[in-house]
């Protein structure tokens, strides 16, 4: 047979030997690629469990077989990493740093990041220092190499490596403004804020981003090195650029945030005649300053408002906020033990009731009213005149919510001058009146449970409390479970005529009768017994009589209560509250070493109490570390 017949009857058959060679060999590959990715499946489902050894375990046995293939060798990294095996991974990183040696690449420069990250983590700075230099000399120009490379320093606090890494990234790209967000922060990291400030202004020029330069400022400011080297930069810039709006308004919240309102407030005008805000800014400024208590710069803010005229959109704003203001400043005058200057009182009330007069009809009208009948009564004792402001805020304003604050607070005035059955008729329209208020109404609803309580129709306010404890959304439900807890202690005629006593004894605190109310605490608890049902009626007594004392700044006796029910109850309920109460009570005596172990032996005696993360406030601030 000649050569070429049988190269013709042969060809066939190794065609098809080829072709199913060829089916075999490409099956095989399928298969190991099948078999590559259910591994590497695995890997990543063990890594996100918290399993890292395996994970790593399967990421190198991956790598090992495939090294060119990029997701094994990031998972790799990943597992050795946080495993802290930095030396294991070092060979890996050099081997794959051969690969791609021979190209100037973002991936290269990525890799030598890295090994100067691996050589740091091993204690080898030296070496890690020349890796990350070489690393930028030899960056492709490209910003995201060099925040790779600085990224990389940064993490192992080589922030002054990383701002060099950045500032010469500037200069190779040509790019004086670039990363100015990054070297802010970098800055504020290395104590040098003068520069970190100067950043911070870059970045504001370049994003108008407020907000985040807000933020870099405000990190520097925990060091008195901070405050002064950033107001140096801002003082100057805010001089240099006077109509510069995002600049003046970035330097007048630097100057609120370091408490210089005085100037605060220069910056904050000049702001407002910029704009043209007629008063808006200063309005903003002012409320500010209030609730910092910042009294004097507040008044001077709502004062230029009022100047601007009362056609000004903002005067009325001022006008209350001027008023409510100088109450506040004299509240807090009076927490401190001021004497009150009845002349100033006047001078709030007569502002308060020009809001009333001439913007009659407007939310902040009713707000005046509302003021006036509170002051009238909590700081003139005035309960008769409060009585007429109180009814005129609800006959006049109903249709603000304030009305109905106002109608819960005329109740309460009742049953403090032992109007009782004016005091329920009050609640009850209060709920008729005002029935989209849930607040108010809940709270009229439980202070008309609470008179039944008081009247001792103990089993008439049961079912109230209950119906408003059973609603989690109320504000109330904590205090109707408080006294339904009191409640269920009337199973014994015993524990019945002790609730009595004892609501009894709270009406008439209520009422500010606090000689009777104490004589009625301390005798009903005197006869309870410890080992009783109720005995919990004869702690809260105690509680409650202590609590008067300390009304009265008479800390001795408050103490002594508060001894008495930890001594006469032992195994009560409200020991914590008894022992921190007692320890306090030291403290005012100024008998600091005493209160401080009190409330160490509360630490030790109560270590379940919710009342412990106080405690040991209380203690820190004693001690002089709060």
């Amino acid at each position: 047979m000649k050569t070429s017949q049988v190269a013709k009857r042969l060809f066939p058959c190794l065609t098809a030997i080829l072709f199913f060679c060829a089916i075999s060999c490409t099956s095989i590959l399928h298969a190991q690629s099948s078999t590559d990715e259910r591994k590497f499946r695995i890997a990543e489902s063990y890594e996100q469990s918290g399993d890292i050894k395996n994970a790593s375990r399967i990421y190198q046995e991956l790598y090992e077989a495939n090294k060119s293939q990029q997701s094994y060798f990031d998972g790799v990294v990943r597992t050795l990493t946080a495993l802290n095996q930095p030396a294991s991974l070092l060979p890996l990183v050099e081997e794959q740093i051969a690969r791609f040696a021979a190209q100037s690449s973002l991936r290269l420069t990525e890799l030598q990041a890295l090994k100067g990250d691996v050589l740091w983590k091993t204690g080898k700075t030296a070496q890690a220092e020349e890796t990350w230099k070489a690393a930028t000399a030899s960056a492709p120009a490209l910003q995201q190499a060099f925040a790779t490379i600085a990224r990389s320093q940064a993490s192992n606090r080589a922030f002054e490596l990383a701002v060099a890494t950045l500032l010469q990234a500037r200069t190779r790209l040509a790019a004086p403004t670039l990363f100015s967000d990054d070297l802010s922060q970098l800055y504020g990291a290395v104590g040098n804020f003068t520069a970190g400030a100067q950043e911070t202004l870059t970045f504001l020029r370049q994003t108008n981003n407020l907000n985040t330069a807000q933020g870099r400022i405000a990190a520097y400011l925990i060091t008195q090195k901070g405050v002064e080297q950033t107001r140096d930069v801002l003082d100057k810039t805010a001089a240099a650029e006077p109509n510069n709006f995002l600049m003046q308004r970035l330097y007048g919240w630097f100057l609120r945030e370091i408490k210089d309102y005085s100037r605060a407030l220069d910056i904050t005008q000049r702001l407002d005649n910029m704009l043209n805000a007629q008063g808006r800014e200063l309005l903003m400024f002012a409320e500010k300053a209030r609730q910092e208590r910042y009294y004097e710069p507040a008044l001077k803010a709502y004062g230029l408002v009022i100047d601007k005229g009362r056609l000004n959109p903002n005067a009325l704003s001022a006008f209350y906020g001027y008023a409510r203001t100088m109450e506040s400043r004299l509240e807090d005058a009076k927490t401190a033990g001021t004497s009150l200057n009845e002349e100033e009182l006047n001078t709030i009330i007569s502002r308060y009731r020009a809001v009333v007069a001439d913007y009659n009809g407007t939310p902040y009208a009713a707000e005046s009213q509302y003021r006036i009948a509170r002051m009238m009564l909590d700081n003139f004792k005035k309960p008769d005149a409060a009585e007429q402001e109180f009814i005129r805020l609800v006959q006049q304003y109903r249709a603000f919510p304030i009305a109905a604050r106002g109608a819960v607070d005329l109740g309460q005035l009742y049953v403090r001058q032992n109007q009782l059955t004016k005091a329920a008729e009050t609640f009850r329209t209060t709920l008729q009146t005002f029935a989209r208020m849930r607040n108010e109404c809940d709270e009229a609803e439980f202070r008309l449970a609470e008179l039944e309580y008081f009247a001792g129709n103990l089993d008439s306010a049961q079912p109230r409390f209950s119906k408003l404890a059973s609603n989690p959304n109320a504000d109330i439900a904590n205090d109707a479970l408080e006294r339904l807890g009191i409640l269920d202690l009337k199973r014994t005629p015993e524990g019945e005529d002790a609730i009595k006593r004892f609501a009894t004894a709270e009406l008439t605190e209520k009422q500010e009768k606090l000689d009777e109310a104490l004589a009625a605490y301390t005798t009903l608890a005197s006869g309870i017994k410890p080992n009783q049902a109720h005995a919990v009626i004869g702690e809260q007594a105690l509680i409650k009589a202590g609590t008067i004392e300390f009304r009265r700044k008479r800390y001795e006796a408050a103490q002594k209560l508060f001894a008495q029910g930890l001594e006469q109850f032992p195994e009560g309920t409200l020991g914590d509250v008894a022992m921190m109460n007692q320890a306090d009570a030291l403290a005012l005596q100024g008998r600091k070493d005493e209160a401080i172990q009190t409330y160490t032996n509360l630490l030790a005696r109560f270590p379940r109490s919710t009342l412990l993360q106080q405690v040991r406030q209380k203690i820190r601030k004693l001690r002089g570390d709060a």
